[in-house]
């Protein structure tokens, strides 16, 4: 069986389902008026909302930090290439 890598989505579709059930049922439980609780959600929402996008922002510095690790290896790895080949042309060019 093939192991299943999961790193900032899966993590990010539990939170948005878990915030969903979780609205619901504070909305459907609420023992307050519902100015209160429309009061209540809205703050949670928008905290919520802060820390969503705190998640997305490190999820975003994740990726440009690995995306420019691979850019490195990758620009070395074409380096070494370059060389090669033209190792190969100037003994090609001797013989």
């Amino acid at each position: 069986m093939s192991e299943r890598h999961c790193s900032g989505g899966c993590s990010l579709g539990a939170f948005v389902i878990g915030a969903i059930l979780g609205a619901a049922a504070g909305i459907l439980l609420a023992p307050e008026k519902g100015e209160v609780t429309r009061e209540k959600i809205k703050d949670w929402a928008e905290d919520k909302w802060d820390e969503s996008k705190e998640n997305l922002e490190e999820l975003k510095e994740e990726i440009e930090e690995k995306i420019a690790k691979k850019k490195k290896i990758l620009g070395k790895k074409l380096a070494q290439m370059k060389d090669k080949i033209a190792e190969a042309v100037v003994d090609d060019e001797e013989k």
